[in-house]
């Protein structure tokens, strides 16, 4: 992490209207809720007329533009930002290779510079990309919603929290499990890219010595090995998807379930 905080020094205006822009996106798609809520309110309690109604649909449209048009500018600018990243890392791995030896050279092997500088930075510009967009703002939603659960009821926010909680827990396990597939996996496309060279460069004494079915078997055993582990990643995320639409799931009904009754006693009005 701390390597690609380098690579992100240089370009420390992007990264900050990235942000920006992401938080701007989030803080638009919780308001937007909050702006029906009070709308519901005010018709069906007969708190505000026309003029009020029709004020708070500006509002929701005005909002709704500006996280679409921060959504949007956001996204361009992230992939402007990782396209430079992924350039600076590109040129800076080349920069490298030129300073090692031929021993040091032949012992990573050109299958293993080949997959650093072409699928390597291709999955670090992609984390980067999901990390601007995904992961920086979900702590203001997390604290947004939090806020806005607790201003309404407190046990509707205390719900809310136990059921972060919960999918918290049992969502770190997982990423830790999957951070060592992930590693075998890039070992595996590592093997697959020597395979693959050795077949390339040494078709004339494969078919010399009449070992090309050996290596048809190898080459085999080295892609099975790879989807092996691949759908190993793909069901543990599966599972995860799985368990966390439940919670959800569950977090709606419990939601319904307090609201009705507290509503019923008047704690708190419809659109809240």
């Amino acid at each position: 992490m701390r390597l690609i905080l380098e690579f992100l020094k240089p370009h420390w205006r992007l990264c900050a209207v990235t942000m920006a822009l992401s938080l701007l996106d989030a803080g638009g798609a919780l308001l937007i809720p909050t702006l029906v809520s009070d709308l519901i309110n005010g018709a069906t309690g007969g708190a505000i007329g026309f003029d009020g109604l029709l004020r708070t649909g500006v509002w929701m449209v005005v909002v709704a533009t500006v996280s679409g048009i921060a959504a949007i500018a956001g996204g361009w600018v992230c992939a402007v930002l990782t396209a430079r990243v992924g350039r600076d890392l590109r040129e800076a791995v080349y920069r490298k290779s030129l300073t090692l030896s031929v021993s040091d050279f032949r012992a990573f092997g050109v299958s293993s510079f080949t997959t650093r500088t072409t699928s390597d930075v291709s999955n670090i510009r992609f984390a980067l990309l999901n990390f601007f967009q995904l992961v920086v703002p979900v702590p203001v939603a997390f604290a947004f919603a939090l806020a806005l659960a607790f201003g309404k009821d407190w046990v509707l926010g205390a719900l809310l929290a136990a059921v972060l909680a919960v999918i918290c827990a049992l969502s770190v396990p997982i990423v830790r499990q999957a951070a060592g597939i992930f590693r075998l996996l890039q070992k595996q496309l590592d093997r697959i890219a020597t395979v693959l060279l050795e077949n390339i460069t040494g078709v004339r004494v494969v078919r010399a010595f009449d070992k090309s079915a050996h290596e048809e078997a190898r080459m085999e055993a080295t892609f099975e090995d790879y989807r092996a582990t691949g759908v190993q990643t793909v069901r543990l995320f599966a599972f995860m998807d799985g368990y966390l639409f439940s919670a959800i799931n569950l977090f709606i009904l419990a939601v319904l379930a307090v609201s009705g009754f507290r509503i019923e006693a008047g704690r708190f009005a419809p659109g809240d």
